[in-house]
């Protein structure tokens, strides 16, 4: 699979992008391209070179953390992202605070019957100091998005 290592120009353009949705302004890793509309960070000690030359060798998810997916105006930032510490410290926008009940009902894979008004489409889902995962505000409910394999049975 192709990847594209990203410059300055198209890292700032998804920077952007992150702090108009999350609050998230300054990350220090390198971004990555790894299809439409599919983002991941790398932070290891590689250089641009090796990074292609493995790219070309090896499955692309295995390079970096996938932090985001994009599409036209919307920016989902991933699961795994919102709980990488320099990231999670950075949330400030666009979240919504549930209680115990419904803390449950999500991390069971439970769509949230809320009103979101005010939100951005795509929105952080928090109970108490703990990120559950990103919903996308569609009415009169927030759409689940925590992955299959990270729900609670």
């Amino acid at each position: 699979m192709k990847i594209e290592l990203l410059d300055k120009t198209k890292k700032k353009k998804i920077l952007k992008q992150l702090e108009n949705f999350y609050g998230i302004s300054d990350l220090s890793y390198l971004f990555i391209k790894s299809g439409i509309g599919k983002y991941r960070i790398f932070s290891g000690s590689l250089s641009k070179e090796e990074l292609n030359d493995l790219a070309k060798n090896t499955h692309v998810e295995l390079i970096g953390s996938r932090i985001a997916n994009t599409d036209d105006e919307d920016i989902r930032i991933s699961f795994d992202a919102i709980n990488i510490p320099e990231i999670k410290k950075q949330i400030t926008e666009n979240i919504l605070e549930i209680n115990d009940q419904q803390a449950e009902d999500w991390m069971k894979g439970n769509n949230l019957q809320i009103e979101a008004e005010g939100k951005k489409r795509f929105i952080v889902i928090r109970h108490g100091s703990d990120f559950l995962g990103v919903g996308r505000v569609q009415g009169t409910f927030i759409k689940n998005y925590v992955p299959k394999e990270r729900r609670i049975r």
